[in-house]
This record gives C-alpha cells, sequence and structure tokens, in this order.
C-alpha cells in the first residue's frame, strides 16, 4: 500500500461498561467473573475534502487494556470493532433469499470486523466513491472480573485507512 494515500482516525478514552445500560454480561464466582462487552451504534465518520475516495484498506493498531485505577477491573482477553463503508461495494455482491435463512444470513455485505487477532483488511478492489465510514459496533470479553456489575477499559487504537481519490 505504498502508492496509496492515507489518514487516521485514533479513539482513545476510559470507558466503564455496565449491566444496567445492558451492554455487559457476567457471570462465574465472586472475584472471578468472566464478562462480555456488546456495544452497538459506537459512531460516524463522515469523509469530507474530496469527490470521491476509493477505501483499499484498514488497520488497526493498539491496545485495550483494563483501567487499574477503577475498581471493576478484568483481564481483556480480545476485542473487536465492526466497521461499514458508506459506498460501493467492490468485487462481487448480492442479496440473501430471506426465506428460509436459518442461519441468519446478513444482507449488508459493506462490513466486516477488526480485532485483536485480525487487525488489517486490504481489499483486492477497493470500496468506491466512499462518503463515510461507520464504527457500528464494540465488542470485548475476557475473564477475572472484579465485580458483577460492571468493567472498566482503556482504549487506545488507532485505524489507519488506505485510499486514493479522484
Amino acid at each position: 500500500m505504498n502508492c496509496l494515500e492515507s489518514f487516521t482516525i485514533e479513539l482513545i478514552q476510559s470507558r466503564t461498561f455496565s449491566t444496567a445500560g445492558t451492554n455487559v454480561k457476567s457471570w462465574g464466582v465472586a472475584g472471578n467473573y468472566n464478562w462480555g462487552v456488546n456495544q452497538l451504534g459506537v459512531s460516524q465518520f463522515d469523509i469530507q475534502g474530496f469527490k470521491n475516495i476509493d477505501i483499499y484498506g484498514v488497520k488497526m493498531n493498539g491496545f485495550i487494556e483494563t483501567d487499574l485505577s477503577a475498581g471493576d477491573s478484568a483481564i481483556v482477553s480480545d476485542y473487536g470493532f465492526k466497521i461499514s463503508f458508506v459506498g460501493q461495494v467492490p468485487l462481487i455482491s448480492g442479496l440473501v433469499n430471506p426465506s428460509p435463512n436459518f442461519w441468519g444470513i446478513s444482507k449488508d455485505v459493506n462490513s466486516f470486523y477488526l480485532g485483536k487477532y485480525n487487525s488489517e483488511a486490504i481489499f483486492k478492489t477497493p470500496y468506491v466513491g466512499c462518503t463515510g465510514i461507520s464504527f457500528d459496533k464494540f465488542v470485548a470479553e475476557g475473564n477475572n472480573g472484579e465485580t458483577l456489575n460492571s468493567v472498566s477499559l482503556n482504549l487506545d487504537l488507532s485505524f489507519t485507512f488506505y485510499y486514493q481519490y479522484k
């Protein structure tokens, strides 16, 4: 991706996820809780400044760790973001016949996950004419949570998008 331009979106924040907000599920015994976070509707980035942006790939760098200063620390074992583009889908696309659709196959072909173990997506053909990038969902999981009702995390991530413009 040496001949492409790039821009970076950074996400640096401390955040407490709570069972009161129904985005955390936890289970286990006192002082050793397993937990999972499923946060929808995270953020939208509207691309401005160019007529057409063709996105060829994205790479996520950084980490998510527990907030040691909080009283609801935990070990983070995995995390990820569901990202989608507002633009023309590359290569082959199509529609999923809704019936019967026993597997819940999605019609949404513009989205993909980046996570701790799959931090880069490179597209053979780009998403063409992109006007926005949506961070649709954040998921994380881990163990050894100190409390049953919440988990506090420090997010320090950067998303580098590789593009060409016309």
